[in-house]
């Protein structure tokens, strides 16, 4: 294939325009052969000077909806449904961010169980992950995306201290930390690098980076079984306990409102930055089913909130998005290409009406 220049005409064009040094053109050309020469050239520049700036508006438009983010946060929230938060006076902060930023009304899980939402919000699919057992695949994910784009990454996993330097263990602090709410830990190609390894820290160092200056372009906080409205297994005197609910989504809401006055208040609140807040699938014992965008059925009707630096006035979008709408907005934002489902433009949507376009 022959090398192009912007506007898709191969660079040999040009090339032929451009005599060698030393060549002798005119003793092959006709009579007036270098006035013809001259014409010639000067027709192509024109041309070119007409096509190249509706070819880059093309460009820059297709991207013009989507912002060139300078932080993105995700935060993942647990198992609860859209109408067990909206309207909940148990979830002020939630609701008061519903009315004043950013809601997805109609936004759902990819599937049930948890990890493999986890697995598609970074991979594009579930990858054949059916259930929470520990796993381990070999694929493409977003981490080799942002990496060969130079964007840099963390992944903060509340109570992940309480494994002891363990990154592969199960679970840790009687259910705090859950493997299956950290997706990076499964994948080969972050397991077997060090370097990598050492981007997933406890949420404490959260807080050490937004003072210092050093968050990354790309944060995923998942919170613990207490903190995410999860819940665990354990007795009722204890407000974790599956059977407190109430008590669940209110320290959920109350930790979600901490860790967005953190990032908003801080120096990592610049330029076209965002927050993504949504739950990974609906309420236990998942009967609904409802999904989208390549996955139907899916993980249920669950919030999704989002709150940009450059975008102040409220909205709200009704149209369908799940876990793949997330990632392909952020890919595409970024410029990171696509994985998996994320590439199916026709069917999972950019979530443009709610984090685009930029100021």
């Amino acid at each position: 294939m022959q090398p192009s220049i912007p506007g898709g005409i191969p660079s040999l064009a040009v090339k032929r325009f451009c005599p060698r040094p030393g060549a002798h053109l005119s003793s092959s050309l006709p009579q007036g052969g270098p006035r013809i020469l001259h014409w010639m050239a000067a027709l192509f520049l024109a041309l070119l000077a007409l096509v190249l700036p509706q070819v880059l508006h093309a460009q820059a438009s297709q991207r013009g909806t989507l912002k060139n983010y300078q932080h993105v946060f995700v935060i993942m929230m647990e198992n609860t449904s859209y109408t067990s938060l909206i309207g909940n006076t148990n979830a002020p902060f939630i609701n008061s961010a519903a009315a004043i930023f950013g809601l997805a009304t109609n936004y759902d899980g990819v599937t049930h169980p948890s990890q493999p939402n986890y697995i598609a919000a970074t991979s594009g699919s579930t990858n054949t992950v059916v259930d929470d057992n520990d796993i381990t695949i070999d694929v493409t994910n977003v981490v080799d995306q942002l990496e060969s784009h130079r964007k840099t990454w963390k992944a903060y996993m509340q109570s992940l201290s309480l494994c002891n330097g363990d990154l592969l263990a199960h679970s840790c602090g009687n259910q705090l930390y859950e493997r299956k709410h950290n997706p990076f830990i499964s994948y080969q190609d972050v397991q077997t690098n060090l370097a990598r390894l050492a981007k997933i820290v406890d949420f404490s160092q959260f807080a050490t980076d937004l003072a210092n200056n050093t968050v990354p372009n790309f944060v995923w906080i998942s919170p613990d079984q207490c903190n995410d409205m999860h819940g665990r297994a354990s007795v009722a005197s204890d407000p974790c306990d599956f059977s407190n609910e109430q008590l669940l989504i209110a320290a959920g809401d109350a930790f979600l409102s901490a860790t967005v006055s953190a990032i908003m208040n801080s120096s990592a609140w610049t330029g076209n930055s965002v927050i993504f807040i949504t739950w990974d699938e609906s309420d236990f014992p998942f009967g609904d089913t409802s999904g989208c965008c390549d996955a139907n059925p899916g993980g249920g009707h669950v919030v999704m909130l989002t709150i940009s630096q450059s975008q102040d006035s409220a909205r709200s979008s009704a149209v369908s998005y799940n876990h793949y709408s997330m990632l392909a907005t952020i890919q595409d934002g970024w410029g990171l290409g696509c994985l998996g489902f994320t590439c199916d433009t026709a069917n999972v949507p950019r979530m443009t009406d709610l984090v685009g376009p930029s100021k």
